[in-house]
This record gives structure tokens, sequence and C-alpha cells, in this order.
């Protein structure tokens, strides 16, 4: 995560030249010394509330929006706060340090809401702690890729991956893997396909298991992955499992990086 926010870590507050964080820190400092560390996030967050509002910083609380792609929601987000116009700040009570995923999940309000700055802040800990994170943009797209000989319906790869394409390009990275499904179900529900997200099948004896691909048509399924290094040997055996138990004979998967995009197609492990 590194590469995608300038990251300004905890202690005391290091933004004077940005005097809305340095009221918010200040307010959070406060709350955490009346509190006390260690106990649910939605104390704090109420008296933050009410220490935003009395100390006049105008704020949403919990706002809960959607991400809409041509006109289908693709995923929900209801960050903690959002400062209009200044940064996004996103609640805490941990017995360890901040974690990879609580960058991903700040980083995708950001996103959404057009912001550059977001600030993870942590009541779990004896001491108020922080870390002030930038987010850039990034924009990639696919390169061209030739369809492998078992694809057996090549006007229906074609069609998705021009799809998915189109989205990526008016989308941009950035994203998580969920907010990917549902980008990528929309995209393809919006060229008129039949899209099944997540769908249930029998694992030997095993009834009702979930398939974490997209099957699109009956024919194919799309298996999407996020903000990792990039497609390895793992993504594709899990894409061959969902093919042998979906009983389809090929399917295609999208990655969505860091600062690149990839696709890669797969065929069933026993055809």
């Amino acid at each position: 995560m590194t590469q995608d926010a300038k990251i300004q870590s905890a202690g005391l507050p290091q933004s004077k030249g940005d005097p809305v964080t340095h009221a918010f820190i200040g307010h959070a400092m406060k709350v955490h010394s009346a509190v006390g560390p260690g106990l649910g996030e939605e104390i704090y967050h109420q008296e933050l509330v009410g220490a935003l509002t009395k100390g006049g910083i105008v704020h949403l609380s919990k706002p809960r929006r959607d991400l809409v792609y041509r006109g289908i929601v693709a995923d929900t987000f209801e960050p903690d706060f959002v400062i209009e116009e200044h940064f996004i700040p996103e609640l805490k009570c941990l017995r360890g340090s901040f974690a990879p995923e609580h960058l991903v999940q700040v980083f995708c309000y950001c996103k959404f809401w057009r912001l550059r700055t977001c600030l993870l802040v942590d009541f779990g800990k004896q001491s108020l702690m922080w870390k002030r994170l930038l987010y850039r943009s990034q924009s990639a797209g696919f390169t061209e890729t030739s369809l492998p000989d078992f694809v057996s319906n090549r006007v229906l790869a074609t069609t998705i991956i021009q799809a998915i394409s189109q989205c990526l390009d008016e989308v941009g990275l950035g994203y998580r893997q969920t907010t990917w499904n549902g980008l990528v179900r929309a995209a393809m529900q919006a060229t008129g396909f039949q899209v099944h997200l997540n769908p249930t099948v029998t694992v030997l004896s095993h009834p009702g298991i979930t398939v974490c691909s997209l099957v699109v048509n009956g024919a194919c399924a799309v298996y999407v992955t996020a903000l990792t290094d990039g497609i390895n040997a793992t993504d594709r055996a899990t894409l061959q499992t969902h093919l042998r138990w979906l009983n389809l004979g090929w399917g295609i998967m999208f990655h969505f990086g860091k600062s690149t995009a990839d696709l890669a197609f797969v065929q069933h492990p026993k055809r």
C-alpha cells in the first residue's frame, strides 16, 4: 500500500498546515481522554459527533451512499465520517496495529468521495493513535490477449472483455474486490448478459456451497481479484475449482491491482 499512499503517523498532531484535520485530532484526543481506551467504537463515534458539532466542524456521520454503474448498484459505502471537501476519518478500536485491510477500506472511501486525504484513528491504545494517508488515483488498461482454443463462445468472451475494459476505463483502479465484483456484474448486466453472482453448488455430499464467481449466460465463469500483486497460480487453481463444480468449460479472471490490471483465461481442469 505504501506505493499508493504517503503515510503520516500518529503521536501528536502533525497537521498544523491543515487546521480542519488538526482540530479533528484535537477533538478525538479529548474524547479518548474522557472515555478511556478499549470500549466499543460506537461510544467514541457518538462523542465525536457531539464534539464536532459543538466545535463547528461540518461533517457527515455514517453517510450511506451507493456506487452506481450504468444504473445498477455495484456497492454501498458507509464511512464513519466525511468531513466534506477535506478528508475522511475512520474510527477503530484495535488490540494490534492498523492492518492492510483498514488502508484498503479508507482508500475506497477516498476514491468514492473524491477526496485525497483520509485518517485512521485508533481508540484501543493507552494513547490515541492515528495515521494520515494520502490517496492517489491510478488508471490502467488490460493488455491485448488472444482467445485460447478452449474458449467455446468467442463472441461472448470478446464482449465480456470489452464491457469490463470500458468499466475499468471509466472507473479507474482503487476499489476492493467486493466492489469490483459489483462493478463487473453491473457492466455485464448493462450489456444484456444474465449474471448469477456467487452461485451455490453441491460439492461431494455437501449442498449449498457458495462459489465466489459470476456465471455469465450459464456459459462461463468470471472470477475477480483486486489490490493484490497480480494473478497467481492459486487464483488460477481457485477458478478451476469453480469451473469443476459449476460444470463449465472455461472462465476469465480479471485482476484490478494497485497500478495495473490483468486478465487470464482458465480451462476446466478435466477438459
